[in-house]
């Protein structure tokens, strides 16, 4: 029994209309608009707390119990003759050959035929669901084969060839000929999977395939009918036909392009530099770009409201409250404030329905492991996509992540299995309770936003600040940062492990953020020749080896991470009494920043960012307070790792530390930053009433005053 939704965007302004799809155990569904405000439920804080919108009428819905169409699949737009004879040729580079069902490879379904995999992994051509050829021996795991299937009303045949790394010959593994098949009429080809289903308004890809096919072709009598350049339109969602007949091929739920074909040499590295290497699709039973469930209600949000953190509350009997979040800008005609809180929206997408819990994290830290009703409905329904932190099911990194599905772990009340309290989105929200408290009046953006509009979105702020983990980082996104402060901006970084990963969109899937890992803090490998981006071209992995350290702009870069009851507060350094600085701690007598909160009892914690001027940081920058010593459950990042030894970890490693620091530049720009994730877990405790928010609110307001 559940009830959940998700929306058609993650931020709009006021006055706009966007669509929200939901699905429920129970038809009767109430449909509101509420002000989040915090969500941490932690009684030591202000709870739970969020405002009715009356300007929005509720609405009473009628909701069904939707399933989601999971798996990536392409189909022509147009179908193809089948008269007489075909010839179909590919390569293919299966990664689960072995499955629970038919998977589907090559299938014309007007005709009910389909040449795929068995559960035993043999090559096998269905027609009506009948098998008509079979080889005797299964194809092994991601190896390329070369396939050639003949059809006519006589006979039909099978060749099969292994493409081995190294050899310039093709191997012969199978010819088997079978029954002929008179065939006519026309029929649209299907690419990775056996059959569509539609139910409704849904499409369904049934019997999907797992793995790599690259140049598919198909003839008849000799003619050219069809042959699909993959190494083309690479940011694209199509793949153009080059016969000359216009049978472009669509594809759903976003397969993952720039994949290297049976031609790769592994003489280059960035598809740009040799496309015709790039041949290959790779498709998987578990890709989701959009769970396409029916719109439940197309709402408006009214022109009159202030920007801020909204959710769509979707209500009904006896199921929990789900509350669906959305950052709503200021009106077009709006005056904007002079404060502007971004929202880490990429971050929200690269752990969105992450299964992290079922890999072994016990031996990593002191807190046992806490999961809640959000991973329970993660758990219950696979369909609903992965994260970049999860690997497909056949092994493979994910590296797309999509908003447009249900996503339980993006919600104000989640609390994080890790350390039981908030992440991510949950506490961007301390963030926006601590604003509100202290009457700054402040606009709302999203990293979407940011990147779309990176020229000029920042441009009528004065103070930007970020949320508590922007890890994910576009270079649109970090251009809006520096000139930001080059103009004279002022821009707050609170949070930990920021700007880290290279993260891009796609051009016609502005819903898909793209990530390809290599090195750094990770749970998957991009494989060779795969670590550029399909949606830019760009080099995937992290910013520091593009020479775009987080140490350049913010002062301080990824350093360390780890979970324990007690995270440590900050301890003021000489530095900090000058009075060019002094100003920051106006009000504040403790030497001890933030040795409370309510994350982890501390405020130096999860994932901790610390100076380098190895990596960038600026001569200027002025370290106000470095974190007390951390625990043996902390440890350094492994791109800082070049000799491993059993004195790494916080009781013996100076470098695994947080630094508070202040940037200020010669054209009035100014750069703050706590270099912690659960810093602002502090800001609510004793009501606000504490010397982190003391702090916080001499920074914002300093730099607010300033003219830019």
């Amino acid at each position: 029994m559940y009830l959940i939704g998700y929306l058609s965007a993650l931020s709009c302004r006021a006055g706009e209309s966007i669509d929200v799809m939901a699905s429920s155990s129970v038809e009767d569904v109430e449909l509101s608009l509420v002000r989040l405000l915090h969500g941490d439920e932690n009684p030591a804080g202000p709870g739970f707390v969020h405002e009715e919108v009356s300007e929005f009428a509720p609405l009473a819905l009628k909701v069904k119990e939707y399933d989601t169409p999971i798996g990536s699949y392409g189909i022509s737009l147009r179908p193809v003759p089948l008269d007489k004879s075909i010839e179909v040729s590919f390569s293919l580079w299966p990664t689960l050959p072995q499955g629970h069902e038919f998977q589907g490879i090559f299938s014309l379904p007007d005709v009910e035929l389909s040449l795929g995999l068995s559960t035993a992994g043999r090559l096998t051509l269905l027609h009506g669901g009948t098998p008509l050829l079979a080889m005797e021996q299964p194809l092994s795991s991601r190896e390329w084969f070369e396939v050639t299937l003949r059809i006519d009303s006589t006979e039909s045949g099978l060749t099969v060839h292994r493409l081995s790394e190294g050899k310039t010959t093709p191997q012969p593994l199978a010819s088997i000929t079978g029954q002929g098949i008179p065939l006519s009429g026309e029929s649209p080809v299907l690419l990775a999977a056996g059959y569509i289903e539609k139910i409704g308004s849904q499409t369904f890809p049934r019997r999907p395939y797992n793995g790599k096919i690259a140049a598919p072709t198909i003839r008849s009598d000799g003619v050219l009918l069809a042959e699909w350049a993959f190494e083309q339109q690479m940011s694209l969602q199509t793949a153009p036909d080059i016969s000359g007949n216009d049978v472009s091929l669509a594809l759903y739920n976003a397969p993952t392009r720039a994949m290297t074909g049976p031609g790769w040499t592994n003489q280059y590295h960035a598809w740009r530099q040799a496309p015709e290497q790039y041949n290959a699709i790779h498709f998987h039973d578990d890709d989701l770009s959009d769970a396409c469930w029916p719109v439940a209600a197309h709402i408006t949000l009214p022109a009159g409201l202030h920007s801020g953190v909204y959710a769509v509350r979707l209500r009904a009997a006896g199921l929990a409250d789900d509350y669906i979040p959305l950052a709503l800008r200021p009106a077009a005609d709006a005056e904007p404030e002079k404060i502007a809180l971004v929202l880490a929206t990429y971050t929200y997408l690269a752990y969105a329905n992450e299964h992290l819990t079922e890999g072994d994290f016990e031996q990593g830290s002191e807190i046992p492991v806490q999961t809640g009703a959000w991973e329970d409905l993660v758990a219950h329904h696979q369909e609903w996509g992965k994260s970049h932190y999860d690997l497909h099911n056949d092994g493979s990194g994910v590296a797309y992540s999509s908003f447009l599905r249900p996503i339980p772990n993006l919600r104000p009340t989640y609390r994080f299995w890790g350390f039981g309290a908030p992440r991510r989105f949950s506490a961007d929200l301390y963030l926006v309770w601590f604003l509100h408290q202290q009457g700054l009046p402040f606009d709302i953006l999203t990293e979407h936003d940011l990147n779309q509009e990176w020229q000029n979105v920042l441009m009528p702020y004065q103070t930007v600040i970020t949320g508590t983990h922007p890890e994910y980082y576009s270079g649109q996104m970090l251009d809006a940062y520096e000139n930001h402060v080059e103009e004279g901006g002022a821009l707050m970084y609170l949070g930990g492990d920021g700007f880290y990963w290279v993260t891009t969109q796609f051009s016609d899937m502005p819903h898909v953020v793209e990530v390809r890992k290599s090195e750094g803090l990770r749970h998957w490998d991009a494989c060779p020749g795969e670590r550029y981006h399909a949606g830019t071209g760009e080099l995937g992995g992290l910013w520091r080896t593009r020479g775009r350290s987080a140490n350049k702009l913010f002062g301080i870069g990824m350093g360390a991470h780890g979970w324990d009851n007690r995270a440590p507060g900050y301890r003021r350094t000489p530095q900090s009494y000058d009075d060019k600085v002094a100003w920051v701690f106006d009000g504040i007598d403790e030497e001890v920043i933030g040795d409370f909160g309510l994350i982890m009892n501390g405020t130096s914690g999860d994932e901790i960012d610390r100076v380098d001027v190895r990596w960038g940081t600026p001569a200027d920058t002025v370290v106000l307070a470095s974190s007390e010593p951390h625990s043996e459950w902390y440890v350094p990042v492994p791109e800082d790792v070049t000799t491993v030894s059993n004195r790494l970890n916080g009781l013996y490693n100076h470098n695994v530390r947080s630094d508070m620091v202040l940037i200020e530049h010669p054209g009035g720009g100014a750069v703050f930053s706590v270099g912690s994730i659960i810093f602002a877990g502090a800001l609510p405790v004793n009501n606000g009433d504490n010397n982190v928010a003391r702090l916080l609110s001499n920074l914002v307001r300093n730099f607010t005053a300033r003219a830019k």
